[in-house]
């Protein structure tokens, strides 16, 4: 018979077994208003454990199986299968679960972990650090583990070591992080919604993960990496990992959970719809009420990233499905047109990781527009000055910014018709003036075309401004505000072939 034992022992057992257990012993301690134990809780719980064991280093020790007592052998850390990215909505208990609660857990496996955390906003950071903290230094906590103590010379808000040599280390994007690696990193919304509207801001997340995160890992092989978060936009850290995993073959288990199915975003995987209640995801905290309220507050895109963790509404946003296609048998000839030409955004690299060149070639009948072709590529300035000489209609119309001021150069000394062409505000603005035009259904659109200019991957303007690149969008921005924005002008037009 096994031995008798106190209810503390057996319910600290239990807890150190499973991690959503320890959430629901715990969530008392630090959180007074009674929680809703929606299923994604348990399930995101169990999905993150099984992947946070292979991590941890366990001595042989004495188990209880049922009635028999046996020796479990020692463990050593395992190499991880996969990262993981969580994509769930706001008010969904994520951070609770992820950034205080698991840490805390995790000592109770294995007290030498050294566990790395980190958010868009240091005193974020901070805060969660020290909600873990304070479970750690709860009374029930010492009852339940007395075994795990943190060390009072190293007993710090954002950084907490404990007597076993574990350590919890609070970050931000951008951070510098010295003298210590992780056996786990955990990233909790690494940008906000201020931010996403920053390219650079973007970039230094993305960055910090994969660029300083990845030098502060004990063993790349074994350290696991979990970033949570909504998706706020297509080249958020979260969208840079989907597209890794899917052209790259980078090991990631990726669970997407939108508010309700039925918007603009997909569960992932597919079989967890099967768990939601009504087609909603948490039918209590985030019901019909709150998410009409929460489309109000946040706005199409907002909403759309937030809740349906879809960075881009799929009907669009500022731009929509808003051009009328015209059958190419129908299309005008260029002859038929005015203003018939080519309109540029131009940008002088190869590298396509950058910006690219965009040309938009349309012309106009009276008060309506049609657009003949559209394309963009990456070539250097000598490359793309040939490119547009020889194959695009002039007259060509060139952003005026640096890169088009030496193009419209070059083509004018060379023969080739071109104007600069003036532009007011960033790209957003620009489609702001340009895109009530185009919802006023007089942009025609050749049909063998319009689902690339809505929808590539990279350049379809449906995505804009949330999607990778915008070069088409700019482009298209100024060819209908020059063609319908202002009284056009008879200026000649043609092709210039390459001589032999």
């Amino acid at each position: 018979m096994p031995p008798q034992i106190s209810l503390s022992k057996v319910k600290a057992e239990l807890c150190r077994r499973r991690l959503f257990k320890f959430v629901q012993e715990f969530w008392s301690v630090l959180i007074p208003e009674d929680p809703v134990w929606n299923w994604h809780i348990e399930m995101i719980c169990d999905e993150i454990q099984t992947d946070l064991m292979r991590i941890c280093k366990l001595p042989e020790r004495w188990e209880w199986f049922e009635t028999e007592r046996y020796l479990a052998p020692a463990k050593n850390r395992e190499p991880k299968l996969h990262d993981i990215l969580l994509n769930v909505p706001p008010g969904t208990t994520k951070s609770t679960i992820l950034s205080v609660m698991a840490p805390a857990w995790l000592w109770t496996v294995d007290a030498t972990l050294r566990i790395g955390t980190g958010s868009y906003s240091g005193d974020l950071s901070m805060g969660l650090a020290m909600k873990s903290r304070d479970i750690i230094q709860s009374d029930k906590y010492r009852l339940y583990f007395p075994e795990v103590k943190i060390r009072d010379d190293n007993n710090n808000k954002g950084h907490y070591i404990n007597t076993a040599g574990g350590e919890r280390y609070a970050t931000s994007t951008g951070g510098t992080i010295v003298g210590i690696h992780f056996h786990l990193i955990i990233i909790d919304d690494p940008v906000n919604t201020k931010q996403v509207n920053s390219e650079s801001q973007l970039e230094e997340a993305t960055d910090f993960i994969n660029t300083t995160l990845s030098t502060r890992k004990v063993d790349k092989k074994i350290t696991l990496t979990i970033i949570v978060m909504q998706r706020l936009h297509e080249k958020d850290p979260a969208g840079d990992w989907i597209r890794k995993w899917q052209e790259e073959g980078f090991k990631l288990k990726w669970i997407c959970l939108p508010a309700k199915i039925g918007g603009d975003g997909d569960v992932y995987p597919p079989k967890l719809a099967d768990k939601y209640i009504n087609g909603f995801l948490d039918p209590v905290r985030l019901d019909d009420e709150v998410l009409d309220a929460a489309r109000i507050q946040l706005g199409s895109y907002g909403y759309a990233g937030q809740m349906d963790q879809n960075p881009t509404p799929k009907g669009g946003g500022i731009w929509q499905q808003w051009f009328v296609p015209v059958a190419d048998k129908d299309m005008p000839s260029p002859e038929q047109m005015t203003g018939y030409g080519t309109d540029w955004d131009t940008s002088y690299t190869s590298d396509t990781s950058n910006a690219a060149s965009a040309a938009v070639v349309s012309g106009r009948i009276g008060n309506i527009m049609y657009i003949d072709r559209v394309a963009w590529f990456h070539q250097e300035f000598p490359d793309l000055v040939n490119t547009i000489m020889y194959g695009f209609p002039f007259p060509h119309y060139v952003e005026a910014k640096a890169s088009g001021k030496s193009a419209k150069q070059v083509l004018v000394n060379a023969g080739h018709p071109a104007e600069e062409v003036q532009v007011n505000g960033d790209k957003m603005v620009r489609a702001l003036t340009a895109t009530p035009i185009a919802e006023r259904k007089q942009v025609y659109v050749r049909a063998s075309i319009l689902d690339k200019i809505y929808n590539d991957k990279d350049q379809g303007i449906l995505r804009f401004p949330k999607g990778p690149k915008q070069d088409l969008a700019d482009a298209l921005a100024q060819a209908i505000f020059r063609h319908l924005g202002k009284p056009a002008r008879q200026i000649i037009v043609g092709w210039k072939k390459k001589s032999a």
